[in-house]
């Protein structure tokens, strides 16, 4: 009888004591600060659901910053995959700050060259209130990466064309749209491609730049990426969105 009563002594003792140190732990994850940008896989969505007419998609992925242990923690738990990438203080300050000054301008700006190279109308009103009806539809996504899928769905809204051939083909993508047609450089290649892969992309349009970046470029990053997590997705490298349409002209 002493012997069991001193076990349910020491367990009362020890659940007494855990329960005091929940809130310490909560607080510490609270307040022990942690500066780390994250990413994580994302979706594709049509672009129509930018008031674009076009039948192709564009990637996005999921990323923002974290400030505390209980943040990460939570979103490690809520998604797979995730990545965190350290932050110094000067990266920081950056990315709260200026961040969302910057990324708005970058997103108006390839919307404004989506809808400039692809139109064969010469009124500017008509390409203003076009740019702005695209801005205001994409104003829950961030960073100026669909650029070329915007341009890719605004040329079949022009020329009422269908790539992807009645649905036969899910053509998706990712890189800017600059005023020379030329397709610029993104980021966050490795969880688009597992975001494309996962959702059975047919067709991912991606930066051609290893000619101007070497094995920094988003197409060496995607090269190692298919090689290291043994994706079956078809990525096509652009330099232009000529070349694009090229590809998408003779699908068969």
């Amino acid at each position: 009888m002493l012997l069991l009563k001193k076990l349910t002594i020491n367990k009362e003792a020890k659940i007494s004591t855990l329960l005091l140190m929940i809130p310490l732990i909560i607080t510490l994850l609270l307040f022990t600060p942690v500066q780390e940008e994250f990413i994580t896989k994302g979706d594709i969505e049509p672009v129509t659901e930018l008031g674009v007419e076009g039948s192709v998609y564009f990637t996005y992925v999921h990323s923002g910053f974290v400030e505390n242990y209980l943040d990460k923690i939570s979103l490690g738990i809520q998604y797979n995959n995730i990545e965190f990438i350290p932050l110094s203080d000067e990266e920081y300050e950056y990315y709260t700050s200026e961040y969302t000054e910057d990324d708005q301008y970058y997103k108006e700006q390839t919307i404004a060259n989506a809808v400039n190279v692809t139109s064969d109308s010469e009124s500017e009103p008509k390409h203003r209130d076009r740019i702005a009806d695209i801005i205001y539809e994409a104003r829950e996504y961030y960073g100026d990466s669909f650029g070329l899928m915007i341009a890719i769905g605004l040329i079949e809204e022009e020329l009422s064309m269908d790539y992807s051939r009645n649905g036969s083909f899910l053509i998706s993508g990712t890189g800017t749209i600059e005023a020379d047609h030329t397709v610029g450089s993104v980021g966050a290649i490795r969880h688009k491609l597992l975001t494309a892969e996962e959702n059975g992309v047919d067709i991912f349009f991606m930066p051609k730049d290893e000619i101007y970046y070497g094995e920094t470029s988003n197409q060496r990053e995607a090269i190692n990426v298919l090689e290291k997590e043994d994706l079956d997705l078809d990525v096509v490298f652009v330099s232009t969105l000529e070349e694009a349409l090229n590809v998408l002209e003779d699908l068969n």
